[in-house]
């Protein structure tokens, strides 16, 4: 089987996952959202954290771990929604004294780089179960969302490498081009158009679509471009295999990242 077949396979499965998962419930999504926070924490911590065997290590990583689950779950959460301030600066104070009883080299680094996860991957997750479990209509927001996010890649892909000349970010993805970002915006304000056309289920006007169309289309393209930073700094070219043809869960949801916060202040802003 050759990799473009794994590839979309594999993806069509990741695909069919997420689309069950939004319409299923807030359980099952939330539950999805947690699967992602521990995937993604495991990834990025085994790419940045110094992390010989011992009890020490297990049990930091045990506490990350704990904490990106929690401020998922906490967030979608409205009764518990205040508890999404708490966290945060609770499990900095314990993943500080961890630091201090921490006799790996760099502990300091080390703690840094685990906040960093919290703040990088469980944070953006909770924004987006936030959304899904307590603003209106929001599991048809969440979904189309995501249909954003992969038409943009979509639209990005099929424009770039045919009429791609204009290097977007050649420091950090040489072929990213600024065609290639004209045609991912072109299908997101598409997209939009089609929504408010069709099923307008938020009441929004056209340009508030539209809007939406673009915010996704900046920050998909944005988180894209820092997971390849983060990549370029610890010198790896996937973030890992778990995914087959696609690399680790960072590679699949590195737009997400961004553009889950940044709809989450969309819909406060015009919601």
């Amino acid at each position: 089987m050759n990799n473009l077949t794994v590839r979309a396979i594999s993806g069509t499965v990741y695909i069919a996952v997420i689309v069950g998962s939004i319409l299923a419930g807030t359980e099952v999504f939330l539950l999805l959202l947690s699967v992602m926070a521990v995937l993604g924490v495991l990834e990025f911590e085994r790419l940045t954290v110094k992390r010989p065997r011992s009890v020490w290590a297990l049990l930091c990583l045990l506490l990350d771990l704990a904490a990106a689950v929690l401020t998922v779950w906490t967030a979608a959460d409205s009764s518990l929604a205040g508890n999404l301030v708490i966290i945060p600066p609770a499990y900095l104070l314990v993943r500080g004294v961890f630091a201090l009883y921490d006799r790996r080299e760099h502990p300091f680094r080390n703690a840094a780089w685990s906040v960093m996860a919290l703040f990088y991957l469980a944070m953006p997750l909770a924004a987006l179960g936030a959304v899904y479990a307590n603003i209106g209509a929001s599991p048809k927001l969440v979904l189309t969302a995501f249909i954003m996010i992969w038409l943009n890649d979509t639209g990005a892909y099929c424009v770039g490498s045919t009429l791609g000349r204009h290097k977007m970010f050649p420091r950090l993805s040489p072929k990213k081009s600024w065609e290639g970002f004209a045609g991912g915006l072109a299908f997101c304000l598409g997209a939009g158009a089609a929504a408010w056309a069709w099923y307008n289920f938020t009441g929004w006007s056209l340009p508030i679509w539209l809007g939406l169309g673009l915010t996704v289309c900046l920050f998909s393209t944005w988180g894209d471009l820092f997971e390849s930073m983060l990549k370029r700094n610890v010198g790896v070219k996937d973030s890992g295999n778990i995914i087959p043809g696609h690399g680790g869960i960072l590679d699949r949801i590195d737009s997400l990242l961004f553009v889950a916060p940044a709809l989450l202040l969309y819909v406060l802003a015009f919601g």
